[in-house]
């Protein structure tokens, strides 16, 4: 009895906090600038009601289309090390899928416990190694025990949903695009407040892009953080600053086009995601470019860290034309007794449409 009243009182909180999101005028807090290239859909894992929330596009505003049910790990609170059972908070992407089989293949039969299929997420991403955290293999995945659910709290730091939710989770989902943000409490802004957030990241993005492509290296370097940020690369600040110095004293300004503009927030810090198209005298190349922003004490939005990834032209200039679709790239079948190759049991799946 006190099970069913816990799970009742789960679906209405869950409920009434969907029909909050879908307000015309409140705005979850952490979906500021969405588009049809990086972020078509995006998810956001709420952990205080165990409640994946699928969001897609509406003119560069969020809107949700579905929920459902999952379980989180088994101690509350954000990861901080290796084997502390705590799911991580913050903006991840998607960068790898394992199917049911690459499961078994790794794990043998205790791949089963992962479900038909497991989507990998970038833990830790820059800021959670800046802070020092320390851990991985944090999935998005399903379960051969789907009972387990119901508990919560109930994996070692992994997100858990139903078999059948996660082949219709994964419709929407492209690997090193889509992003999963996972908060404590989703929340959500007034219209006026949530525009005023994103604008706030905006203009500090477009007085970075403008200073490159002016090539002020002052005004340039001014947008990152001299405490905190960090090059894989280049290192710290200095190195990184002397490095862009000398780039800039060669002759001739870089041509810098800038399309699908993404803006996700974690608690204290965004993730702005956009395609770049570059050419200098010497570089010519087009890709995906991730920065990381915290604010500094005087609440300026600082780049802490940057991460860029080549894409190839083609398959860039082929994908820029059409428009998403979700399908199912990744499962042979919407019957998770059909992909299964072991024991699977069952239950009937909460999820909201």
């Amino acid at each position: 009895m006190i099970k069913k009243l816990l799970i009742l009182s789960s679906i209405l909180t869950t409920t009434l906090i969907s029909l909050r999101a879908n307000a015309q005028d409140f705005l979850p807090s952490n979906l500021l600038l969405m588009n049809d290239y990086f972020a078509h859909h995006v998810i956001v894992a709420e952990k205080s009601t165990h409640t994946l929330y699928l969001y897609e596009n509406d003119e560069g505003k969020p809107r949700l289309i579905k929920t459902f049910q999952m379980a989180t790990g088994q101690k509350v609170g954000n990861k901080e090390y290796q084997g502390d059972k705590r799911t991580p908070e913050g903006v991840y992407f998607f960068n790898q899928f394992l199917d049911h089989n690459d499961l078994i293949k790794r794990h043998g039969e205790l791949g089963a416990q992962y479900g038909v299929g497991a989507f990998v997420l970038d833990y830790p991403n820059p800021i959670d190694k800046a802070q020092g955290k320390t851990g991985g293999g944090i999935w998005l995945h399903s379960t051969d025990n789907e009972p387990r659910i119901d508990k919560g709290l109930d994996s070692k730091g992994c997100l858990v949903a139903h078999n059948v939710n996660l082949i219709d989770i994964a419709r929407y989902i492209e690997i090193n695009k889509t992003n999963i943000v996972v908060v404590h409490n989703l929340k959500f802004f007034s219209e006026e407040t949530w525009k005023r957030e994103k604008n706030e990241v905006i203009d500090t993005f477009n007085g970075w892009l403008d200073a490159w492509s002016k090539e002020d290296t002052d005004k340039y370097l001014s947008h990152y953080s001299r405490t905190d940020f960090e090059d894989p690369f280049r290192g710290r600040y200095n190195t990184f600053a002397q490095y862009k110095r000398a780039v800039f004293s060669n002759p001739g300004k870089p041509e810098i086009k800038i399309s699908n503009l993404t803006v996700l927030k974690a608690d204290d810090y965004v993730v702005v995601t956009f395609k770049q198209d570059y050419k200098s005298n010497t570089v010519n190349d087009i890709g995906k470019k991730t920065l990381y922003l915290k604010r500094d004490p005087y609440y300026k939005w600082k780049i802490v860290a940057e991460r860029w990834q080549r894409i190839p032209m083609d398959i860039t200039n082929e994908r820029e034309h059409l428009s998403f679709e979700p399908s199912q790239r990744f499962f042979t079948s919407q019957d998770p007794k059909q992909i299964f190759t072991l024991n699977l049991t069952l239950t009937r799946p909460y999820s909201e449409n």
